[in-house]
């Protein structure tokens, strides 16, 4: 069966298409990165450095669920690309439904996981701190307990951008960072909630997202007669016991997940290290650490966008045997990375000291943020290619290359050098690494 002819990603000038497809997702990446700088923001401002200290300790456990939540979502993208590409209509609704399915079978698995040790497991990463250990509970345990919403979000989310629906992308995030700056304001600076109340704006953010969803979808399904409609009519939420793209979707989307889960790890290892080479400022230096994670992620998730974009307009067009314009595209996303990595590199080396006082007035914390962000950031310029390169293969199919591509830097070299080197320069390697 041919491609459909209105199929955005196959048909008109590239680098249009990239603007069209790249900016509401990085819009939407940056407006989602901006919940972790809000909810800084507002711990750091209302209740204080020692809350930042709390929230941090359990960002590894954190990114272990948005590493599970990629696992399902990453990979059924690369294939719902490759299958609305080729115009099998069916079969992409099929697997949109074997993808919630999976997902909400993962959340049940980690929420079980997380009733067996999630208290010693928060016990041990606030280096038994009952203070710190009971913020830190409180916090993550609502995060656990509501992750379906998130990774139902996640597959719509996906399903969408297969889709080519950019401006409905476009709109939502931008309601939602509106809402969650009110809900922050009103569950932490009116409420006095704490880092509970930053969960609450979290979460309500993403639900009302997710409404938002489902009213998009139920006005989509009764314009079907539109010529701009890929005829896809499902809506948030859709299940079935098939599971032949299951197998699929995880081992596509295991390089992506494991990537989070090195992230994860790489994390637990620097806190541990904290605990060894900075016992004597380890409050202070975790929570510069914390404002440095997020400014990392909040610059880092802008590349996840563009890589989300180019995985979709290269599925597409790999789906419909495009080969010279998938070959274009992936000199374009190449070049469009460089640049976008080497203009931050030069934003963060130029306003390091100012960057830790938007969160905190804590001078040393602010002196701490000014030492670590530069040299966390020192190769920043060779990221987003890297990252890009593995997109190629994912987007293709071929998960083993993919996998080898995108998890080499942090499972070979980063995760050892965070022990070793800290031996030979204490501190200084563990930031170094």
């Amino acid at each position: 069966m041919t491609a459909p002819s209105n199929n955005m990603f196959l048909t008109g000038s590239l680098p249009s298409v990239f603007l069209k497809t790249a900016s509401p997702i990085i819009l939407m990446m940056l407006v989602n990165g901006s919940f972790s700088l809000v909810d800084a923001y507002f711990l750091g401002e209302y209740v204080g450095a020692f809350a930042l200290t709390a929230v941090t300790s359990v960002f590894p456990a954190f990114m272990i669920l948005v590493a599970l939540s990629s696992l399902v979502s990453m990979g059924f993208s690369s294939v719902m690309a490759r299958l609305l590409g080729a115009n099998k209509i069916e079969e992409a609704r099929d697997a949109f439904a074997q993808a919630i399915t999976l997902s909400l079978l993962v959340c049940v698995f980690l929420i079980v996981l997380f009733m067996l040790g999630g208290e010693q497991l928060v016990s041990f990463v606030n280096n038994g701190s009952e203070s710190l250990s009971e913020m830190s509970y409180a916090y993550l345990s609502l995060m656990i307990l509501f992750s379906p919403l998130l990774f139902i979000l996640t597959v719509n989310s996906d399903t969408l951008r297969c889709e080519g629906k950019m401006t409905f992308m476009a709109v939502i995030p931008l309601l939602s960072v509106g809402l969650n700056i009110v809900f922050n304001y009103l569950f932490i600076a009116q409420f006095g909630l704490g880092v509970v109340g930053s969960v609450y704006g979290t979460l309500l953010a993403q639900a009302l997202s997710l409404l938002a969803v489902y009213l998009f979808r139920r006005f989509q399904n009764r314009a079907q007669g539109s010529s701009q409609d890929n005829g896809l009519n499902i809506s948030i939420m859709r299940f079935t016991t098939r599971r032949q793209h299951w197998g699929n979707f995880l081992a596509l989307g295991a390089p992506s997940s494991l990537t989070y889960v090195g992230v994860a790890l790489m994390s637990a290892a620097i806190l541990y290290n904290l605990q060894v080479w900075s016992v004597e400022n380890y409050e202070t230096t975790v929570a510069a650490y914390g404002i440095v994670t997020r400014l990392n992620t909040f610059i880092f998730l802008p590349l996840i966008g563009l890589s989300m974009a180019f995985q979709t307009i290269l599925g597409n067009n790999i789906g419909a045997k495009e080969w010279q314009r998938s070959n274009s595209a992936i000199k374009i996303a190449m070049i469009m990375a460089l640049f976008y990595c080497l203009f931050f590199q030069l934003i963060i080396f130029v306003f390091k000291n100012q960057l830790g006082g938007l969160f905190v007035d804590d001078l040393a914390v602010i002196q701490k943020v000014s030492q670590v962000l530069p040299l966390m950031t020192l190769a920043f310029f060779l990221l987003g290619s890297l990252m890009m390169v593995g997109v190629v293969f994912q987007a293709m199919g071929d998960a083993k290359r993919a996998a080898i591509l995108r998890l080499a830097k942090l499972y070979m070299f980063t995760l050892p050098l965070v022990f070793i080197l800290p031996f030979f320069i204490s501190e200084l390697g563990i930031w170094l690494a």
